[in-house]
């Protein structure tokens, strides 16, 4: 059975995520904190959004309650 070998010349070691023994390294903090960051603002803007959408349905209900039903607007 053939090796295979990537563009270099060297074996392939079956990814770009572990060390020379194939260990998996770790994760520093710094993803942690960007994790938490995007969670924050993902937050924030779930939060900006429905409060749009609130928003914008009191300008529906004011909207029709200043239109009596069966009320026609010339």
């Amino acid at each position: 059975m053939r090796e295979l070998v990537n563009v270099s010349g060297g074996p392939v070691n079956g990814g770009m995520t572990g060390d020379e023994n194939g260990k998996k390294q770790k994760k520093t903090s710094k993803p942690n904190s960007r994790e938490a960051r995007l969670a924050a603002a993902l937050r924030e803007n779930l939060r900006r959004r429905k409060a749009q959408e609130r928003g914008r349905g009191a300008q529906e209900e004011a909207a029709t309650a200043d239109q009596a039903p069966g009320e026609d607007n010339p």
